[in-house]
């Protein structure tokens, strides 16, 4: 429900403040996800995910400027890593994808700052290795915890 909200073209502006209240200096990028994600549940409409993303990357990009080239590269590998994601936890998915077509896959990505396999593969092996999990309102409500109390 708040993802949806969120990556409604009316609610840009309270999307963009949301996500520069979020500090990921110094995070991996996947751990930047994580914990982006850690507060709403990604909607299923492309155009939302797309523009959830695209903040997502451009507010990462500004925290961590040696990073990636370009805000753009940061928005397709979370793209991608949302994918894997998916593709590594779902019971639906028959054959996954590997660690080499991850890295393959995303190699090129960044011609300014190329990801090196094993910044890559450090992605792939803790995506694999620990599902990235996203909160619905529902469950964010049950593990808010009240500071009046």
């Amino acid at each position: 429900m708040i993802g949806e909200y969120l990556g409604e073209f009316a609610n840009k502006g309270i999307l963009y403040a949301y996500v520069e209240t979020l500090d990921f200096s110094g995070l991996e990028f996947d751990e930047s996800i994580r914990k982006f994600l850690s507060g709403f549940r990604i909607p299923g409409e492309a155009q939302k995910i797309d523009r959830i993303m695209e903040k997502f990357a451009q507010t990462y990009c500004e925290q961590n400027p040696t990073r990636f080239g370009s805000a753009d590269a940061a928005y397709v590998l979370a793209y991608a890593v949302i994918m894997l994601n998916t593709d590594a936890h779902s019971p639906m998915v028959k054959n996954k994808m590997s660690r080499e077509e991850f890295i393959k896959n995303n190699r090129g990505l960044d011609p300014e700052h190329q990801l090196g396999d094993s910044f890559l593969g450090g992605i792939y092996d803790r995506i694999v290795g620990h599902e990235i999990k996203m909160n619905d309102a529902e469950q964010a409500q049950k593990e808010y915890v009240n500071p009046r109390r």
